[in-house]
């Protein structure tokens, strides 16, 4: 598990708690620093995952788990007040955590996931149960609570309950009982001794628990004492020997408690006008979350504890009568015995949906915006120093109105410098952290969608060029490009492509190195332009075909690899492009899609990843290609695409998703971050940027002890030198190419054999012998 030594604890009066934005900023001022989570070892994982959205409670081993609505998971250890996160990266079997309970009687912690996925966890130990995810099944698998009888756990699910044996891992039964024995929606489920009661979307059924055949939808009875029994019933509990069910009343569109009976149903006298994020009993006593406050009434139905709490979506009473309770904007917050509360929560952004992605200068920049969440106010995340920093309206004054941001590009002029997207409003920029302006259609130039207003400048493309002039392109528009130069003057630029309007999307925008802007226009092909500081245009527009002729219109990405070849990401694959700077010149143009061998025995090869939507291309620090799919997840290729290297999806990685929208690469450290439609989560790759001489040459670690089995690495190199590591008598033990800038070493000699104890030396040398450097690293065996 990832673990923290810290706790993120801020103590405050209840009555002080009377918005979203108080919590959320009491988070910001007390933040740690995490430069000790800024560095991961070469091949490892890390998921960086939002907490704030507390969604469900459970305590176990001394520790009070918080799932959340953005599909994480973390612990807070009542002993040592460490946090530890929970996630794919550390033993999970899923991503999309939908409800969490412990059962006390066999120490076993029960996380139930939105596809059916089910994983039993017991002392860091993982049990997972795959049935429902693999089974084929219409409609909604999620789980939504869970019912503990024994070592028996009935859960809750989208289209009936599943019983599971506990001890054997496995599932028992499943009871469909909806009418004619289909499928139903079951949100709770409880128990009065015999009977087991199910709070589904379509009334409130019973069955006796000793029935042997409750598979028969015969066995299930629906209640008909109820204010509506077709209606849909969110949380039931047995408490103080009678049924309670909260119902949504149509009439005052309020939730009300109501007890049940057989003969018919009445208001629960401690009922209020609110709305209910959370009934249950616990032990005795009745936990109700209402609007602005959090109630426990004992079984005699006196209010025994009243707290603040801003729309709580669940709370318990732990073993010592602590009361905690998930809060959806502060993740985890206890509550003293005197009133006052403390926020814990890990660091993380703010949501989980990520959009563009732009890194330099060892800072990332991701846009929480997708065109999916138009308008969502999801902002932007920072990621600097092992620590996100948020930035939406919610924490910004100034932001107010601004939606989602869905583009990122950070100025390699001034990297404090970066502006952001929207996909409806505009231009956003920020310096040293902090907002500077917004720009739309009131006080630029910038135009709307034809016949709209304000939310409809689509920017679907900003990027910055090396002299620091910013580069934007919009949907559905007449003038779908713009420049605002250095000097802060906008300016539309007149391009002859006759096709540009409200019927055509405009997807992208790429300045490269050598002066010239590439444009995706999605169903058509790529205008290349080339503009000077008068405006001058020299312009070509060309469909994607590649060299077996096949036309990829449909065109998703860009990126400019480190030899200054340009990548075009289409619905069939990746097309290079080759000496761009004659693309003008050109009678002809066609992009080169890398051929693949089958290697079967046959002479047939296949075009690259021809089956593939590539969304995102990145060229890392060796110039090793990675490219982000839709359904396939992520490969990483040779520099000229013709060697896979890695190919990782969700069944054989940690990555949350086979969708992975957005990707980049951290040149520095060689870190990969991926944006899924599940989260962000990252990988630490080989390669790195290397210079035109040496940097800070050092290796790590060093000295290397005798219980390391991890890779040695030698990094701050120039590009792609030699290296050769050799015994202190002259003799090779090892010898490799830096990727980029670092060299990977895995502590073995060329028999596989881990090499003796002394001190090794670190010859590194470019292609011509002209710049050399040697270091020293001791190994202990």
């Amino acid at each position: 598990m990832q673990r923290m030594q810290f706790s993120i604890c801020q103590t405050f009066r209840h009555t002080d708690l009377k918005t979203p934005f108080t919590l959320l900023l009491l988070i910001l001022l007390t933040m740690p620093s995490l430069k000790s989570r800024s560095q991961i070892p070469n091949g490892a994982w890390r998921d960086h995952l939002p907490y704030t959205d507390g969604k469900r409670l459970a305590e176990g081993g001394n520790k009070i788990y918080c799932s959340t609505s953005g599909g994480g998971l973390f612990s807070y250890n009542i002993q040592d007040n460490s946090i530890e996160t929970h996630s794919k990266v550390n033993g999970l079997s899923d991503a999309d955590i939908s409800c969490i309970a412990f059962n006390p009687g066999n120490q076993m912690l029960v996380i139930g996931y939105s596809n059916g996925n089910i994983d039993l966890v017991k002392n860091d130990s993982v049990f997972n149960i795959p049935d429902i995810k693999r089974k084929i099944i219409v409609g909604d698998k999620g789980i939504n609570s869970f019912f503990f009888r024994e070592n028996f756990a009935y859960l809750a699910c989208g289209f009936g309950i599943v019983l599971v044996d506990m001890i054997k891992h496995e599932i028992k039964d499943t009871y469909m009982f909806g009418e004619g024995g289909n499928q139903i929606h079951v949100n709770d489920i409880t128990f009065d001794g015999r009977l087991l009661y199910a709070a589904t979307a379509e009334g409130i059924y019973s069955a006796d628990i000793n029935n042997p055949n409750l598979v028969d939808y015969n066995a299930w009875e629906k209640l008909d004492a109820l204010p509506d029994k077709n209606s849909s019933y969110p949380f039931i509990a047995w408490h103080g020997n009678r049924l309670l069910a909260v119902f949504h009343n149509p009439t005052t569109r309020y939730d009300d408690i109501i007890t049940v009976s057989e003969t018919g149903w009445q208001l629960w006298e401690n009922s209020e006008n609110d709305n209910f994020g959370y009934m249950g009993e616990q032990a005795g006593t009745l936990v109700v979350c209402a609007g602005d406050h959090t109630s426990l009434y004992d079984s005699g139905d006196r209010k025994v504890r009243e707290v603040s709490s801003y729309y709580a979506r669940h709370a318990i009473l732990d073993s010592q009568n602590g009361l905690w309770y998930a809060d959806p904007y502060s993740g985890l917050v206890k509550i003293s015995e005197g009133g006052s509360g403390s926020i814990i929560c890990p660091n993380g952004p703010a949501f989980r949906t990520a959009g563009d992605m732009d890194v330099k200068s060892g800072k990332l920049w991701v846009g929480g915006g997708t065109e999916a969440t138009k308008w969502s106010n999801y902002g932007a995340y920072e990621f600097i120093d092992g620590y996100w920093k948020n930035y939406n309206n919610h924490l910004i004054p100034g932001m107010e109105g601004f939606l989602n941001i869905s583009k990122i590009s950070i100025d390699p002029t001034d990297v404090s410098h970066v502006v952001g997207g929207s996909n409806g409003y505009g231009i956003i920029d920020f310096k040293d952290q902090a907002l500077v302006g917004i720009t739309d259609e009131t006080n630029s130039i910038l135009k709307p969608v034809t016949g709209f207003g304000h939310g409809y400048v689509n920017v679907t493309g900003v990027d910055i060029d090396s002299e620091g002039n910013l580069w934007v392109c919009t949907n559905f528009s007449d003038e779908p490009v713009y420049r605002r130069k250095v000097t802060g003057e906008w300016e539309s630029i007149e391009l002859q492509y006759k096709n540009f309007g409200v019927e055509t999307r405009v997807n992208g925008i790429l300045a490269t190195s050598f002066g010239q802007v590439w444009l995706l226009i999605q169903n058509d092909g790529i205008l290349v332009f080339s503009a000077d500081r008068e405006n001058s245009v020299r312009e070509r527009f060309f469909p994607v075909i590649n060299q077996e002729g096949d036309l990829l219109d449909r065109v998703f990405s860009l990126s400019e690899d480190k030899d200054g070849n340009i990548w075009v990401g289409t619905n069939k694959g990746p097309v290079e492009y080759f000496n761009p700077t004659e693309i003008f010149d050109e009678q002809d143009i066609s992009g080169h899609q890398p051929i693949i061998p089958r290697n079967d025995g046959t002479e047939l090869a296949d075009l690259l990843l021809s089956t593939e939507k590539i969304n995102t291309i990145f060229a890392d620090g060796a110039n090793q290609k990675w490219f982000a799919t839709e359904k396939s997840g992520v490969f990483l290729l040779s520099p000229d695409g013709l060697k896979e290297i890695h190919h990782f999806t969700e069944a054989n990685s940690p990555l949350f998703s086979d969708n992975v929208m957005t990707l980049a690469v951290k040149d520095e450290t060689g870190e990969v971050f991926f944006g899924t439609d599940k989260g962000i989560v990252s990988f630490k790759g080989q390669a790195t940027e290397g210079g035109d001489d040496f940097g800070n040459v050092y290796v790590y670690p060093n000295p290397v002890r005798e219980t390391y089995e991890g890779d040695i690495t030698v990094t701050g190199l120039a590009s792609n030198v030699n290296v050769k590591i050799t015994d202190i008598s002259g003799n090779l033990v090892f010898e490799t190419t830096a990727l980029g800038g670092q060299a990977i070493w895995n502590g073995r000699n060329f028999r596989g054999e881990r090499v003796h104890t002394g001190v090794y030396l670190v010859f590194c040398t470019n292609d011509d012998g002209s710049k050399t450097y040697v270091t020293k690293l001791l190994f202990i065996h």
